[in-house]
Protein backbone atom coordinates (compact mmCIF):
# COMPACT_ATOMS: atom_id res chain seq x y z
CA UNK A 1 0.00 0.00 0.00
CA UNK A 2 1.43 3.03 -0.95
CA UNK A 3 1.93 5.72 1.83
CA UNK A 4 1.07 9.35 0.68
CA UNK A 5 2.62 11.93 3.01
CA UNK A 6 0.66 15.60 3.56
CA UNK A 7 2.66 18.50 4.03
CA UNK A 8 5.51 16.20 4.18
CA UNK A 9 6.23 14.70 7.96
CA UNK A 10 3.96 17.57 9.45
CA UNK A 11 3.66 16.32 12.60
CA UNK A 12 7.93 15.57 13.46
CA UNK A 13 9.10 18.91 11.35
CA UNK A 14 7.59 22.11 10.30
CA UNK A 15 5.31 20.96 7.17
CA UNK A 16 6.34 22.23 3.44
CA UNK A 17 10.12 22.46 4.13
CA UNK A 18 12.28 20.28 2.63
CA UNK A 19 13.09 18.67 6.18
CA UNK A 20 9.61 17.48 6.23
CA UNK A 21 8.90 16.72 3.12
CA UNK A 22 12.18 14.61 2.38
CA UNK A 23 11.96 12.94 6.04
CA UNK A 24 8.65 11.82 4.46
CA UNK A 25 10.22 9.71 1.82
CA UNK A 26 13.06 8.51 3.58
CA UNK A 27 10.76 6.91 6.02
CA UNK A 28 8.54 5.09 3.28
CA UNK A 29 6.28 7.74 1.36
CA UNK A 30 5.97 7.59 -1.82
CA UNK A 31 3.73 10.27 -2.46
CA UNK A 32 3.86 14.04 -1.12
CA UNK A 33 1.01 15.82 -1.04
CA UNK A 34 0.73 19.33 -0.47
CA UNK A 35 -0.80 22.85 -1.79
CA UNK A 36 1.02 25.06 -4.05
CA UNK A 37 1.13 28.99 -4.16
CA UNK A 38 2.93 31.89 -6.27
CA UNK A 39 4.65 34.64 -4.38
CA UNK A 40 4.38 37.92 -6.15
CA UNK A 41 7.75 37.66 -8.29
CA UNK A 42 6.37 34.07 -9.82
CA UNK A 43 8.14 31.57 -7.85
CA UNK A 44 5.69 28.58 -7.23
CA UNK A 45 6.21 27.08 -3.69
CA UNK A 46 4.61 24.47 -1.30
CA UNK A 47 1.95 25.42 1.13
CA UNK A 48 -1.51 27.42 1.10
CA UNK A 49 -1.48 30.96 0.36
CA UNK A 50 -2.43 31.85 3.55
CA UNK A 51 -1.02 29.08 5.32
CA UNK A 52 2.03 28.98 4.76
CA UNK A 53 3.00 32.50 6.02
CA UNK A 54 0.70 31.40 9.38
CA UNK A 55 3.48 28.69 9.83
CA UNK A 56 5.50 31.58 10.87
CA UNK A 57 3.10 34.28 12.66
CA UNK A 58 2.65 36.34 9.29
CA UNK A 59 -0.83 37.75 7.94
CA UNK A 60 0.49 37.87 4.99
CA UNK A 61 -0.21 35.54 1.92
CA UNK A 62 2.19 34.23 -0.13
CA UNK A 63 1.07 35.93 -3.32
CA UNK A 64 1.79 39.40 -1.52
CA UNK A 65 5.45 38.83 -1.03
CA UNK A 66 8.55 38.29 -3.17
CA UNK A 67 10.55 34.79 -2.55
CA UNK A 68 13.33 36.83 -0.82
CA UNK A 69 10.37 38.11 1.53
CA UNK A 70 8.84 34.68 2.12
CA UNK A 71 12.31 33.36 2.68
CA UNK A 72 12.95 35.73 5.35
CA UNK A 73 9.88 34.33 7.81
CA UNK A 74 10.86 31.39 10.00
CA UNK A 75 8.53 28.98 9.32
CA UNK A 76 8.73 27.19 12.50
CA UNK A 77 7.63 30.10 14.71
CA UNK A 78 4.32 28.00 15.03
CA UNK A 79 5.74 24.29 14.65
CA UNK A 80 4.95 22.02 18.07
CA UNK A 81 5.65 18.71 17.90
CA UNK A 82 2.73 16.21 19.70
CA UNK A 83 3.16 15.96 23.32
CA UNK A 84 4.79 19.67 23.93
CA UNK A 85 3.20 22.42 23.31
CA UNK A 86 6.45 24.87 24.81
CA UNK A 87 8.73 23.16 22.34
CA UNK A 88 10.54 25.98 19.86
CA UNK A 89 12.25 24.41 17.02
CA UNK A 90 14.82 26.71 15.77
CA UNK A 91 16.67 27.74 18.70
CA UNK A 92 16.98 31.57 19.12
CA UNK A 93 19.89 33.44 17.20
CA UNK A 94 20.03 30.69 14.46
CA UNK A 95 18.80 30.73 10.53
CA UNK A 96 14.94 30.52 10.03
CA UNK A 97 13.67 27.89 8.52
CA UNK A 98 12.86 28.80 5.18
CA UNK A 99 10.18 28.63 2.28
CA UNK A 100 11.04 26.14 -0.71
CA UNK A 101 10.53 27.03 -4.41
CA UNK A 102 9.02 23.87 -6.01
CA UNK A 103 12.25 23.79 -8.33
CA UNK A 104 14.95 23.51 -5.99
CA UNK A 105 12.53 20.76 -3.98
CA UNK A 106 12.23 18.92 -7.52
CA UNK A 107 16.22 19.39 -7.88
CA UNK A 108 16.89 17.79 -4.50
CA UNK A 109 14.29 14.77 -3.87
CA UNK A 110 14.75 11.49 -5.81
CA UNK A 111 13.06 10.44 -9.35
CA UNK A 112 10.87 8.24 -7.83
CA UNK A 113 8.45 10.40 -5.93
CA UNK A 114 4.82 11.29 -7.36
CA UNK A 115 3.55 14.92 -6.64
CA UNK A 116 0.26 15.37 -5.92
CA UNK A 117 0.16 19.45 -5.70
CA UNK A 118 -3.37 20.88 -5.02
CA UNK A 119 -4.49 24.34 -6.58
CA UNK A 120 -7.07 26.11 -4.21
CA UNK A 121 -5.83 29.54 -5.63
CA UNK A 122 -4.53 31.32 -8.64
CA UNK A 123 -6.68 29.56 -10.85
CA UNK A 124 -5.53 28.25 -14.29
CA UNK A 125 -2.32 30.84 -14.17
CA UNK A 126 -1.48 28.34 -11.23
CA UNK A 127 -2.05 24.96 -13.40
CA UNK A 128 0.39 26.63 -15.81
CA UNK A 129 2.76 27.34 -13.57
CA UNK A 130 3.25 24.37 -11.92
CA UNK A 131 3.23 22.74 -15.17
CA UNK A 132 6.24 25.08 -16.27
CA UNK A 133 8.06 23.69 -12.97
CA UNK A 134 7.80 19.77 -14.01
CA UNK A 135 7.85 19.82 -17.54
CA UNK A 136 11.47 21.90 -17.55
CA UNK A 137 12.23 18.86 -15.28
CA UNK A 138 10.98 16.34 -17.39
CA UNK A 139 9.06 15.15 -14.49
CA UNK A 140 5.10 15.53 -15.60
CA UNK A 141 4.87 11.53 -15.35
CA UNK A 142 5.36 12.36 -11.69
CA UNK A 143 2.91 15.28 -11.28
CA UNK A 144 -0.61 14.83 -10.22
CA UNK A 145 -2.32 18.00 -9.97
CA UNK A 146 -5.67 18.21 -7.64
CA UNK A 147 -8.54 20.62 -7.63
CA UNK A 148 -11.76 21.02 -6.66
CA UNK A 149 -12.67 22.75 -9.48
CA UNK A 150 -12.98 19.64 -12.69
CA UNK A 151 -12.44 22.88 -15.60
CA UNK A 152 -8.71 23.58 -13.82
CA UNK A 153 -8.13 19.22 -14.45
CA UNK A 154 -9.39 19.78 -17.48
CA UNK A 155 -6.76 22.62 -18.23
CA UNK A 156 -4.35 20.48 -16.94
CA UNK A 157 -4.89 18.02 -19.11
CA UNK A 158 -5.06 20.42 -21.99
CA UNK A 159 -1.22 21.38 -21.36
CA UNK A 160 0.16 17.79 -20.94
CA UNK A 161 -1.67 14.72 -21.43
CA UNK A 162 0.53 12.66 -19.17
CA UNK A 163 -0.38 14.52 -16.08
CA UNK A 164 -2.44 12.92 -13.45
CA UNK A 165 -5.78 14.73 -12.32
CA UNK A 166 -7.06 14.13 -9.04
CA UNK A 167 -10.35 15.86 -7.36
CA UNK A 168 -10.70 16.89 -4.36
CA UNK A 169 -13.17 18.93 -1.87
CA UNK A 170 -12.76 22.57 -1.11
CA UNK A 171 -10.56 21.97 2.01
CA UNK A 172 -7.25 19.65 2.65
CA UNK A 173 -8.25 18.71 6.14
CA UNK A 174 -11.59 17.91 8.10
CA UNK A 175 -15.21 17.98 6.79
CA UNK A 176 -15.34 18.64 3.18
CA UNK A 177 -12.49 17.11 1.93
CA UNK A 178 -13.70 14.79 -0.65
CA UNK A 179 -15.97 16.25 -3.57
CA UNK A 180 -19.65 16.17 -3.82
CA UNK A 181 -20.60 13.42 -5.97
CA UNK A 182 -22.26 15.96 -8.24
CA UNK A 183 -19.32 17.36 -9.30
CA UNK A 184 -17.61 14.28 -9.18
CA UNK A 185 -20.17 13.00 -12.27
CA UNK A 186 -19.19 16.20 -13.84
CA UNK A 187 -15.25 15.02 -13.72
CA UNK A 188 -16.15 11.34 -14.86
CA UNK A 189 -18.03 12.79 -17.82
CA UNK A 190 -15.19 15.06 -19.01
CA UNK A 191 -12.75 12.41 -19.09
CA UNK A 192 -9.92 13.97 -17.52
CA UNK A 193 -10.27 12.16 -14.26
CA UNK A 194 -7.69 10.00 -12.10
CA UNK A 195 -7.77 10.13 -8.24
CA UNK A 196 -10.28 11.48 -5.55
CA UNK A 197 -8.48 12.84 -2.54
CA UNK A 198 -11.08 12.34 0.11
CA UNK A 199 -11.15 12.13 4.25
CA UNK A 200 -12.25 8.35 5.55
CA UNK A 201 -15.23 9.81 6.94
CA UNK A 202 -16.03 11.26 3.48
CA UNK A 203 -16.10 7.76 2.23
CA UNK A 204 -17.11 5.16 5.25
CA UNK A 205 -19.89 6.06 7.97
CA UNK A 206 -20.15 5.74 11.42
CA UNK A 207 -21.88 2.56 10.45
CA UNK A 208 -18.96 0.98 8.45
CA UNK A 209 -20.87 1.62 4.90
CA UNK A 210 -19.96 3.70 2.32
CA UNK A 211 -20.93 7.12 2.42
CA UNK A 212 -23.10 8.34 -0.87
CA UNK A 213 -19.48 9.05 -2.49
CA UNK A 214 -18.06 5.98 -1.57
CA UNK A 215 -21.03 4.48 -3.32
CA UNK A 216 -20.59 6.58 -6.46
CA UNK A 217 -16.43 6.11 -6.69
CA UNK A 218 -17.56 2.18 -6.38
CA UNK A 219 -19.82 2.47 -8.96
CA UNK A 220 -17.28 4.35 -11.40
CA UNK A 221 -14.87 1.81 -10.88
CA UNK A 222 -17.08 -0.65 -11.86
CA UNK A 223 -18.20 1.15 -14.95
CA UNK A 224 -15.64 -1.03 -17.02
CA UNK A 225 -13.49 1.83 -18.56
CA UNK A 226 -13.02 3.94 -15.38
CA UNK A 227 -9.77 3.29 -13.47
CA UNK A 228 -10.79 5.96 -10.61
CA UNK A 229 -7.99 5.31 -7.68
CA UNK A 230 -8.58 7.48 -4.19
CA UNK A 231 -6.20 8.86 -1.56
CA UNK A 232 -7.52 8.52 1.50
CA UNK A 233 -6.41 11.34 4.12
CA UNK A 234 -6.25 10.86 7.64
CA UNK A 235 -8.98 12.04 10.49
CA UNK A 236 -7.82 14.83 12.31
CA UNK A 237 -7.60 12.06 15.66
CA UNK A 238 -5.02 9.62 13.42
CA UNK A 239 -6.59 6.50 15.01
CA UNK A 240 -3.99 3.84 14.48
CA UNK A 241 -6.89 1.52 12.90
CA UNK A 242 -8.04 4.20 11.00
CA UNK A 243 -4.84 3.49 8.36
CA UNK A 244 -6.01 -0.17 8.35
CA UNK A 245 -9.45 0.91 7.29
CA UNK A 246 -8.31 2.83 4.97
CA UNK A 247 -6.36 0.37 3.36
CA UNK A 248 -8.63 -2.01 2.83
CA UNK A 249 -11.08 -0.12 0.86
CA UNK A 250 -11.19 -1.48 -2.67
CA UNK A 251 -10.50 1.79 -3.81
CA UNK A 252 -7.97 2.66 -2.27
CA UNK A 253 -5.06 3.78 -4.39
CA UNK A 254 -2.87 5.44 -1.10
CA UNK A 255 -3.25 5.98 2.49
CA UNK A 256 -2.30 10.12 3.64
CA UNK A 257 -0.56 10.55 6.84
CA UNK A 258 0.70 13.67 8.60
CA UNK A 259 3.08 11.33 10.45
CA UNK A 260 4.84 8.05 8.15
CA UNK A 261 5.83 7.23 12.11
CA UNK A 262 1.82 6.26 12.82
CA UNK A 263 1.55 4.20 9.29
CA UNK A 264 5.01 2.52 10.08
CA UNK A 265 3.61 -0.64 11.51
CA UNK A 266 0.61 -1.01 9.37
CA UNK A 267 1.64 -0.02 6.42
CA UNK A 268 5.59 -0.32 6.14
CA UNK A 269 6.59 -2.94 8.90
CA UNK A 270 10.32 -3.77 8.97
CA UNK A 271 12.70 -6.53 10.42
CA UNK A 272 14.25 -6.04 13.55
CA UNK A 273 17.96 -6.66 13.42
CA UNK A 274 19.06 -5.84 16.34
CA UNK A 275 17.77 -4.44 20.15
CA UNK A 276 20.55 -4.11 22.66
CA UNK A 277 19.91 -2.36 26.23
CA UNK A 278 24.26 -2.90 27.02
CA UNK A 279 22.99 -5.10 30.56
CA UNK A 280 25.95 -5.74 32.70
CA UNK A 281 29.65 -5.29 31.88
CA UNK A 282 30.38 -7.95 29.44
CA UNK A 283 30.76 -6.76 26.01
CA UNK A 284 29.40 -9.40 22.82
CA UNK A 285 33.29 -8.50 21.03
CA UNK A 286 31.25 -10.90 17.92
CA UNK A 287 28.52 -7.45 17.35
CA UNK A 288 30.22 -4.45 19.19
CA UNK A 289 33.64 -3.19 19.29
CA UNK A 290 35.14 -0.81 21.19
CA UNK A 291 37.66 2.35 20.50
CA UNK A 292 39.09 5.32 20.59
CA UNK A 293 39.60 8.53 18.73
CA UNK A 294 42.73 9.62 20.25
CA UNK A 295 46.11 8.49 21.72
CA UNK A 296 45.68 9.63 25.18
CA UNK A 297 45.04 8.30 28.94
CA UNK A 298 42.03 11.01 29.38
CA UNK A 299 39.31 8.76 27.47
CA UNK A 300 38.04 5.57 29.12
CA UNK A 301 35.29 3.52 26.47
CA UNK A 302 33.62 0.32 28.80
CA UNK A 303 30.33 -1.28 29.26
CA UNK A 304 28.21 -1.23 32.40
CA UNK A 305 24.76 -1.26 31.63
CA UNK A 306 25.06 0.73 28.95
CA UNK A 307 28.70 1.54 27.22
CA UNK A 308 30.28 4.80 29.07
CA UNK A 309 32.57 6.98 27.50
CA UNK A 310 34.37 9.05 30.27
CA UNK A 311 36.88 11.69 29.83
CA UNK A 312 38.51 12.87 32.70
CA UNK A 313 39.68 16.17 33.77
CA UNK A 314 42.63 17.45 31.48
CA UNK A 315 45.35 18.13 33.73
CA UNK A 316 47.46 20.28 31.04
CA UNK A 317 47.44 23.78 30.23
CA UNK A 318 45.48 24.34 27.56
CA UNK A 319 47.16 27.48 26.63
CA UNK A 320 49.99 28.07 28.16
CA UNK A 321 51.90 31.21 28.55
CA UNK A 322 54.51 31.93 25.75
CA UNK A 323 58.07 31.07 26.61
CA UNK A 324 60.86 33.86 26.58
CA UNK A 325 63.07 32.30 25.29
CA UNK A 326 63.37 32.41 21.57
CA UNK A 327 64.13 28.90 21.09
CA UNK A 328 61.37 27.59 23.28
CA UNK A 329 58.47 29.62 21.77
CA UNK A 330 59.71 28.15 18.93
CA UNK A 331 59.54 24.52 19.82
CA UNK A 332 55.81 25.32 21.61
CA UNK A 333 54.93 26.53 18.27
CA UNK A 334 56.23 23.35 16.13
CA UNK A 335 54.44 21.43 18.94
CA UNK A 336 51.31 23.10 18.50
CA UNK A 337 51.71 22.42 14.38
CA UNK A 338 52.56 18.31 15.20
CA UNK A 339 48.97 17.99 16.96
CA UNK A 340 47.34 19.81 14.20
CA UNK A 341 49.01 17.78 11.33
CA UNK A 342 48.61 14.99 13.38
CA UNK A 343 45.37 15.51 14.60
CA UNK A 344 46.85 14.25 18.45
CA UNK A 345 46.10 16.95 20.61
CA UNK A 346 45.98 15.75 24.15
CA UNK A 347 42.95 17.82 25.28
CA UNK A 348 40.89 16.10 22.22
CA UNK A 349 39.53 13.11 23.86
CA UNK A 350 37.02 10.48 23.07
CA UNK A 351 35.42 7.07 21.65
CA UNK A 352 32.67 5.03 21.52
CA UNK A 353 31.80 1.42 20.27
CA UNK A 354 30.74 0.48 16.86
CA UNK A 355 28.28 -2.35 15.22
CA UNK A 356 30.70 -4.80 13.76
CA UNK A 357 28.35 -6.39 11.11
CA UNK A 358 27.25 -3.71 8.71
CA UNK A 359 23.57 -2.21 7.63
CA UNK A 360 22.58 -3.24 4.14
CA UNK A 361 19.98 -0.88 2.47
CA UNK A 362 17.36 1.14 4.27
CA UNK A 363 17.00 0.89 8.04
CA UNK A 364 16.28 3.23 10.71
CA UNK A 365 18.25 2.94 13.98
CA UNK A 366 18.04 4.73 17.37
CA UNK A 367 19.33 4.91 20.49
CA UNK A 368 19.40 6.53 24.16
CA UNK A 369 22.09 8.53 25.24
CA UNK A 370 22.88 10.81 28.27
CA UNK A 371 25.57 13.39 28.79
CA UNK A 372 26.55 14.31 31.90
CA UNK A 373 27.27 18.18 30.99
CA UNK A 374 25.88 19.91 27.90
CA UNK A 375 28.54 22.45 27.29
CA UNK A 376 30.72 23.88 23.87
CA UNK A 377 33.86 21.63 23.04
CA UNK A 378 32.21 18.30 23.65
CA UNK A 379 29.25 16.75 21.79
CA UNK A 380 28.25 13.39 20.88
CA UNK A 381 26.55 11.66 17.55
CA UNK A 382 25.15 8.14 15.97
CA UNK A 383 26.30 7.67 12.45
CA UNK A 384 26.86 5.32 9.66
CA UNK A 385 30.15 5.58 7.84
CA UNK A 386 32.00 3.53 4.85
CA UNK A 387 34.77 1.92 7.11
CA UNK A 388 34.44 -0.65 9.80
CA UNK A 389 34.96 -0.65 13.36
CA UNK A 390 38.56 -2.09 12.78
CA UNK A 391 40.25 -4.10 15.96
CA UNK A 392 37.90 -4.09 19.25
CA UNK A 393 40.04 -2.74 22.22
CA UNK A 394 39.67 -4.30 25.97
CA UNK A 395 38.11 -1.79 28.35
CA UNK A 396 41.10 -2.92 31.13
CA UNK A 397 44.49 -3.44 31.97
CA UNK A 398 44.99 -7.40 33.42
CA UNK A 399 45.45 -5.66 36.39
CA UNK A 400 42.31 -4.29 36.16
CA UNK A 401 43.47 -0.49 35.92
CA UNK A 402 41.50 1.15 32.83
CA UNK A 403 43.12 0.62 29.10
CA UNK A 404 44.03 3.86 26.92
CA UNK A 405 45.08 4.31 23.58
CA UNK A 406 48.88 5.01 23.66
CA UNK A 407 50.21 5.52 20.70
CA UNK A 408 48.28 6.21 17.09
CA UNK A 409 48.38 2.04 16.45
CA UNK A 410 45.99 2.42 18.84
CA UNK A 411 43.85 4.53 17.70
CA UNK A 412 40.93 4.40 15.01
CA UNK A 413 39.08 7.54 13.43
CA UNK A 414 35.88 5.46 13.10
CA UNK A 415 35.32 6.48 16.58
CA UNK A 416 36.22 10.29 16.17
CA UNK A 417 32.70 11.92 15.84
CA UNK A 418 32.49 13.10 12.64
CA UNK A 419 35.94 11.39 11.65
CA UNK A 420 36.49 8.69 9.13
CA UNK A 421 34.42 10.51 6.37
CA UNK A 422 32.20 10.07 4.34
CA UNK A 423 29.48 9.88 6.64
CA UNK A 424 26.03 10.82 8.27
CA UNK A 425 25.24 11.11 11.41
CA UNK A 426 22.51 12.65 14.00
CA UNK A 427 23.98 14.31 16.75
CA UNK A 428 24.07 16.30 20.20
CA UNK A 429 25.57 19.56 19.39
CA UNK A 430 27.61 21.12 22.52
CA UNK A 431 24.60 22.93 23.82
CA UNK A 432 23.05 24.50 21.36
CA UNK A 433 20.70 21.97 20.29
CA UNK A 434 20.37 18.62 17.92
CA UNK A 435 21.32 18.05 14.15
CA UNK A 436 22.53 16.25 11.65
CA UNK A 437 26.00 16.20 10.35
CA UNK A 438 27.27 14.45 6.87
CA UNK A 439 30.29 14.27 5.05
CA UNK A 440 30.24 13.70 0.68
CA UNK A 441 33.99 13.44 0.77
CA UNK A 442 37.18 11.84 2.43
CA UNK A 443 38.33 14.35 4.42
CA UNK A 444 37.69 15.96 7.97
CA UNK A 445 38.04 19.39 6.86
CA UNK A 446 35.05 19.14 4.19
CA UNK A 447 32.56 17.84 6.85
CA UNK A 448 29.01 19.76 7.10
CA UNK A 449 26.35 20.18 9.59
CA UNK A 450 23.08 21.54 9.74
CA UNK A 451 21.30 24.05 12.29
CA UNK A 452 21.13 22.89 15.82
CA UNK A 453 17.29 22.29 16.90
CA UNK A 454 15.22 22.02 20.20
CA UNK A 455 17.29 22.71 23.03
CA UNK A 456 20.43 21.35 24.12
CA UNK A 457 20.81 21.65 27.65
CA UNK A 458 18.41 18.35 27.54
CA UNK A 459 21.38 15.78 28.41
CA UNK A 460 18.62 12.35 27.99
CA UNK A 461 17.62 12.01 24.60
CA UNK A 462 16.72 9.25 22.27
CA UNK A 463 18.85 9.66 18.69
CA UNK A 464 17.28 8.01 15.16
CA UNK A 465 19.20 7.79 12.17
CA UNK A 466 17.26 6.81 9.14
CA UNK A 467 18.19 5.60 5.62
CA UNK A 468 16.46 5.33 2.23
CA UNK A 469 18.58 5.01 -0.89
CA UNK A 470 20.97 7.80 -0.65
CA UNK A 471 18.70 10.18 1.83
CA UNK A 472 19.62 10.14 5.03
CA UNK A 473 16.53 11.34 7.70
CA UNK A 474 18.45 12.69 11.67
CA UNK A 475 15.60 12.72 14.61
CA UNK A 476 15.75 13.34 18.48
CA UNK A 477 13.25 12.85 20.73
CA UNK A 478 13.05 12.74 24.48
CA UNK A 479 10.67 12.71 28.20
CA UNK A 480 11.86 15.91 29.97
CA UNK A 481 9.47 17.91 27.58
CA UNK A 482 7.43 14.87 26.53
CA UNK A 483 7.70 15.79 22.99
CA UNK A 484 7.67 12.86 19.90
CA UNK A 485 9.88 12.51 17.06
CA UNK A 486 11.29 15.52 15.83
CA UNK A 487 13.25 15.73 12.69
CA UNK A 488 16.62 17.50 13.16
CA UNK A 489 17.64 17.20 9.12
CA UNK A 490 17.77 15.56 6.13
CA UNK A 491 20.38 15.20 3.38
CA UNK A 492 21.37 13.34 0.35
CA UNK A 493 24.38 11.51 0.34
CA UNK A 494 25.58 9.17 -2.60
CA UNK A 495 29.07 8.57 -1.54
CA UNK A 496 27.37 6.25 1.36
CA UNK A 497 27.88 2.49 0.26
CA UNK A 498 24.70 0.18 0.16
CA UNK A 499 26.60 -1.41 3.57
CA UNK A 500 27.66 1.09 5.73
CA UNK A 501 28.37 0.49 9.70
CA UNK A 502 27.11 2.40 12.62
CA UNK A 503 28.69 3.75 15.31
CA UNK A 504 28.17 5.53 18.77
CA UNK A 505 30.44 8.23 20.04
CA UNK A 506 31.47 11.28 22.25
CA UNK A 507 34.43 13.87 22.40
CA UNK A 508 36.03 16.75 23.43
CA UNK A 509 38.39 18.99 22.14
CA UNK A 510 39.53 22.77 22.57
CA UNK A 511 37.36 25.58 21.25
CA UNK A 512 38.39 29.59 20.81
CA UNK A 513 35.87 31.38 22.92
CA UNK A 514 33.87 33.38 21.06
CA UNK A 515 33.80 36.34 23.18
CA UNK A 516 37.83 36.41 23.26
CA UNK A 517 39.52 34.30 20.04
CA UNK A 518 42.56 34.54 21.66
CA UNK A 519 41.31 32.46 24.85
CA UNK A 520 39.91 28.81 24.91
CA UNK A 521 36.52 27.67 26.65
CA UNK A 522 36.80 25.41 29.46
CA UNK A 523 38.12 22.23 28.87
CA UNK A 524 35.50 19.79 30.52
CA UNK A 525 35.34 16.94 32.01
CA UNK A 526 32.03 14.26 30.70
CA UNK A 527 30.48 10.92 30.65
CA UNK A 528 28.62 9.81 27.76
CA UNK A 529 26.26 6.72 28.29
CA UNK A 530 25.02 4.94 25.25
CA UNK A 531 22.08 2.10 26.15
CA UNK A 532 19.06 0.33 24.13
CA UNK A 533 20.11 0.50 20.58
CA UNK A 534 17.60 -0.80 17.75
CA UNK A 535 18.23 -0.89 14.36
CA UNK A 536 15.18 -2.04 11.67
CA UNK A 537 15.48 -2.80 8.58
CA UNK A 538 13.80 -2.31 5.58
CA UNK A 539 13.00 -4.33 2.44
Amino acid sequence: MRIAAVGGNAVHAPPHTRTALTSAYVQGADILVFDVAVTADGRVVPGSDQGLPRQAGSTATVGELTFTRLRALDLSAAFRPRGSPHFRYRPRGHAPVRAEALDDLLDALPDDITYVVRVSTGGADTVAAVMDVFTRRAATARLVVAASDPALLRHARGLDLGVGTALTGPTMHGAGTGPDPGVLDAALRAGSLDLVLAGLDDLVGPDGGPTGLGLRIGEARHAGDVRLGVLVLPRADRGSDDFALAAAQPYTWAVGTESTFDTAETLRPGTRRLDETFAGTHIDTRRFALGYAKANAYCHVFQDDGIHVRITPYTGDPQPPRPADPVERRLAELEERTWDALGDWPFYSGGGFGVVHGLRGDFAAEVRVESAVAAQATMCEMAVVNADPGTHRPPYNDDGSPWFPRSFRDKDAFYDPHGAPPFVGAEHDEDDGYRINWNLGTLYDTNQYGPPVGDGRVLAARLRLERRGACFAAYTRNDVDAHDWVCVGTVRNDSMNETVHLRCSGKRWRQEDAADPTRYVPIRANEFVFRDLRITSYP
